[in-house]
């Protein structure tokens, strides 16, 4: 694990598309609470599906693990010199 991954450009490449899903998957699950299950999505509402949670959980999962492995074996891989 290196000390640096913090200020790392590849790290963040990696880690703010599974914060986005991240936030996306919280608004899923918070708008099964409201009356019509639907949640904002680049201002329009959308309706819930049966299969948007599981989809999103499991492309959530995938995209931190991608993360946390570049930070584990992230000094293995060098893309310059």
């Amino acid at each position: 694990m290196r000390a640096d991954w913090i200020s790392d450009p590849l790290f963040w490449v990696l880690a703010l598309p599974a914060l986005a899903v991240s936030g996306l998957l919280v608004q899923m699950v918070l708008s099964l609470f409201r009356c019509c299950a639907s949640f904002k999505l680049r201002g329009r509402p959308v309706q819930l599906k049966w299969w948007m949670i599981p989809v999103t959980s499991a492309v959530c999962g995938l995209l931190w693990l991608l993360a946390a492995l570049y930070v584990v074996f992230g000094q293995d891989i060098h893309f310059y010199g």
